[in-house]
């Protein structure tokens, strides 16, 4: 049920202790409400973008279904990787629409150390029980097979492609639960669209809980600043530290993110850029605008660029896919060095971006985790 995901998550957001928001809710965004821009320009183009993808992606299964040939396939694994790349350009904002109903673990279960998502999907194949691929039942499967990772498996999964491609009653009910978990993630990222279209971010949440001026203000920048924290802290401890392991030789190339798909690299760097855009701003004022009229802004703002620039490069640098590169002598070290650059850059978001848009922040060690 994506339990381990959850819990991981829960506990890096955990590390920000805030007081309640009355305590510090002095500071209003300079150039207007930080929130409704986030929203407006961040959130919302970047869940249509991906609403519109999964969408697209659908139609390929279904038309791919209806005639299975290699192209279509092909196609319908190019538009995998369309849906993969929107949702990792705002795979960070995770609060509001996204996490009722559980929806984005639902849309991707990752991390999954037991194969379970590959158990319960075989478990499906075996069945073939067309009444587990109605909406409604889909809605309600477990998070392990309802979203991207359950499709990677499908399309590129080791015997995938001939299983897809066969004659049968096997290959008909292997694309016919495609199309159902398209449909799917379709409907999941047009409902979280929809919500954030509606008013369903940040804001709306502390006006609920009783927050008005700049209590709400505050409070919806906390929710977005534990969403840039929070990835960084994923991107880090997760994508890149659990492929790498503990050293050369004890690597772990399958615990990469899309290993199968090998788009492992390609999952980090559109986080990075969607974060780097989250501080700067796209279309209206980032977290940049804030930190710009602090006290020793400039220099905190040109340090957080300077970060995003590193870590970018480096990611560039990596010209393996991720799962071969962290057991390849040349490569790994690049690996390590971009861990650390991302790590870093989390280490000056919470040391000194937090306190420059005014949330005051303590920290908690993993206990262990």
């Amino acid at each position: 049920m994506g339990i381990a995901a959850r819990s991981w998550w829960a506990l890096a957001l955990a590390l920000l202790c805030l007081p309640a928001a009355g305590a510090w809710a002095q500071t209003t965004a300079p150039q207007g409400r930080l929130d409704a821009a986030l929203a407006q320009h961040h959130v919302i183009p970047r869940y249509g973008h991906l609403a519109a993808t999964a969408a697209a992606l659908r139609g390929t299964a279904e038309a791919f279904c209806a005639k299975p040939d290699k192209a279509g396939l092909e196609a319908t694994r190019a538009g995998f990787h369309r849906a993969m790349d929107a949702w990792m350009g705002v795979q960070h904002i995770r609060f509001g629409p996204g996490e009722l109903f559980m929806r984005v673990f639902r849309l991707q279960h990752w991390p999954d150390k037991k194969n379970i998502g590959g158990r319960q999907l075989e478990a499906l194949l075996a069945a073939r029980d067309d009444a587990a691929l109605a909406p409604e039942k889909m809605r309600s499967a477990s998070v392990a097979v309802q979203g991207l990772s359950a499709l990677e498996r499908l399309l590129f999964g080791k015997g995938g492609e001939a299983a897809l491609l066969a004659a049968g009653s096997d290959a008909g009910y292997r694309c016919r639960l495609l199309v159902a978990i398209a449909a799917n993630v379709a409907k999941m990222s047009a409902d979280i669209l929809a919500e954030w279209q509606g008013g369903g971010h940040a804001a709306a949440t502390a006006a609920a809980a009783g927050y008005d001026g700049d209590e709400e203000e505050q409070e919806a920048v906390l929710e977005y600043f534990k969403s840039f924290y929070g990835s960084l802290q994923f991107v880090g401890e997760l994508k890149l530290q659990l492929p790498l392991g503990r050293s050369l030789e004890r690597s772990r190339p399958r615990l990469a993110e899309s290993w199968r798909s090998r788009r492992s690299l390609r999952n980090v760097i559109v986080n990075l850029e969607a974060l780097e855009q989250m501080y700067l701003g796209e279309g209206g004022p980032g977290f940049a605008a804030l930190v710009a009229e602090r006290e020793g802004g400039p220099q905190l703002d040109a340090e957080v660029r300077a970060a995003f620039v590193r870590a970018l490069a480096t990611a560039r640098e990596i010209a393996r896919p991720l799962a071969e590169a962290v057991g390849d002598p040349e490569a790994r070290p690049k690996v390590e060095r971009l861990r650390a650059e991302v790590l870093a850059l989390r280490d000056l978001a919470r040391s000194r971006l937090a306190p420059a848009l005014g949330l005051p922040v303590g920290f908690n060690s993993f206990d262990g985790d």
